[in-house]
C-alpha cells in the first residue's frame, strides 16, 4: 500500500453496493497529490460501480488536486465508473475549483453528503 504523506490522510471503505468511498483530509497538493492518486488507483476495483470522494476536510488544494479529481472523472468514465464529489457549501476549496479550468465541471458532481 503506498503511504501518503502527513500532509494528508486517506480513508477507503468499500460498499457491498459497489460504491467506494474515499475520505480525504488534509492537504491535495503538489506534495501529497502523487501517493494519494496511487491509493485511489488501488481503491477502485473492478466491481466498484461509483467512487465518492469526501472533500468535506480538505484545508487546502492547489492546481495539481484539481488536475487529479478532472483526470480521475475522466479515467472513470472510461470505465462506466460514476465519480461524486462531497465538498461543503462554504468549504475553502471551492473557490479553488471556481476558478480553475474545469472546476465548474467538477462542482457539477458535487452533492451535501455521501
Amino acid at each position: 500500500m503506498v503511504r501518503v504523506p502527513e500532509l494528508a490522510d486517506l480513508v477507503v471503505a468499500r460498499g457491498d453496493d459497489g460504491v467506494v468511498i474515499a475520505q480525504l483530509r488534509g492537504e491535495l497538493d503538489m506534495e501529497t497529490v502523487d501517493a494519494i492518486r496511487a491509493r485511489l488507483a488501488e481503491a477502485i476495483t473492478s466491481e466498484a460501480t461509483r467512487l465518492v470522494v469526501d472533500l468535506t476536510n480538505v484545508t487546502f488544494m492547489d492546481s495539481s488536486g484539481v488536475e487529479l479529481l478532472y483526470r480521475l472523472r475522466a479515467q472513470l468514465a472510461i470505465r462506466q465508473m460514476q465519480l461524486s464529489l462531497v465538498l461543503a457549501p462554504d468549504a475553502l476549496i471551492r473557490r479553488t475549483l471556481e476558478v480553475s479550468d474545469g472546476g465548474a465541471e467538477l462542482l457539477a458532481l458535487t452533492t451535501p453528503d455521501a
